[in-house]
């Protein structure tokens, strides 16, 4: 019987030093990230788990013994754990790196062909770009990434191409010179006839290829404007004038914007070019340009007496340049 007691006393203290044991044994921290490299701004998982923890903190913060959470972090980051019971502490630690996109900035050249013309001659715009999304060029607004245009600046003009793109900005101009073409030669002296001498080509060109007037807001040509235009066609095909090179201006009166009379007038020298063209008169031979409301003299719409009016300012004005010269 006492035999019995005394194993049955020794059983008790084993299982009395077993839970004391488990009662104090330290506890223990992991952690680990779902990936240890990352690019800026990609998510990444933090999990941990403790055992024999009373207390568990995660960079200083309360959290579950056992738990994840999903982090952006926007530099290198070490997550830190620390589980605590009593005064015995367990630690772990987990780093992500991460790498910073490296985006190369845009860039763009832009050259002209050639870089200096003659008033009324064209030139070529040619620009390339690298890294760039959006590309503007003064004058022409949004162009492709590449390409090419023609112009034909009335005065000395400075273009500028802007590129744009993730890494930035880029900008390159190119400076196109215009001058006016030499004088003609002087003319040859002759001798004195009887009979009185021609009018100048330039004279004669006024007095044949006369301006042509428009309804307000239209680019339509009226039919007494057409008559107009048929009779200077007769004049601009005869063999001795098929030389002559001339211009169209396109005019509006001030009333709207300045930008909605340039177009306005660009259609209404364009109409008046196409015209003479389905006549058989050259197109190379016309030139069009619009001055919009920059010409408008006029004062109002009121009665004929009235002069300037603004009927008088939505015109077609036809200039002589070149050609047509008379032996």
């Amino acid at each position: 019987m006492n035999r019995r007691i005394e194993k049955l006393a020794l059983l008790i203290l084993v299982i009395i030093a077993a839970t004391l044991g488990w009662s104090c044994a330290p506890p223990t921290a992991q952690i680990k990230v779902s990936r240890n490299e990352i690019e800026k701004g990609d998510p990444v998982t933090v999990s941990w788990e403790t055992k024999n923890a009373k207390q568990v903190q995660l960079d200083g913060q309360p959290v579950e013994k056992v738990g994840a959470k999903t982090v952006t972090p926007e530099q290198t980051t070490t997550y830190e754990l620390l589980a605590k019971r009593g005064r015995k502490e367990a630690r772990d630690s987990a780093t992500v790196n991460v790498r910073v996109k490296t985006i190369p900035a845009p860039t763009i050249t832009l050259r002209a062909e050639p870089d200096a013309i003659e008033h009324g001659q064209s030139a070529k715009l040619i620009w390339t770009t690298t890294n760039a999304k959006v590309v503007t060029i003064s004058g022409l607004g949004d162009v492709p990434v590449s390409g090419e245009r023609e112009v034909s600046p009335r005065v000395s003009t400075t273009y500028t191409g802007t590129a744009v793109g993730e890494g930035g900005t880029a900008t390159a101009g190119v400076r196109i010179t215009v001058t006016e073409p030499p004088p003609p030669p002087p003319p040859v002296e002759r001798p004195r006839v009887t009979q009185p001498p021609e009018p100048a080509i330039e004279e004669q060109f006024a007095r044949a290829v006369t301006a042509i007037f428009f309804d307000f807001d239209k680019a339509e040509l009226k039919p007494s404007e057409q008559e107009k235009l048929r009779r200077a066609a007769e004049w601009l095909l005869q063999d001795r004038n098929r030389s002559i090179v001339f211009r169209i201006e396109g005019n509006c009166d001030p009333r709207g914007t300045a930008e909605y009379n340039l177009g306005l007038g660009d259609r209404r020298a364009r109409a008046a070019r196409n015209f003479l063209v389905s006549l058989g008169v050259d197109a190379a031979r016309i030139e069009t340009v619009s001055y919009g409301l920059e010409k408008a003299q006029g004062t109002s719409e009121g009665a004929p007496d009235i002069i300037p009016s603004w009927a008088h300012d939505r015109r077609d004005d036809f200039v002589y340049l070149r050609g047509g010269e008379r032996r």
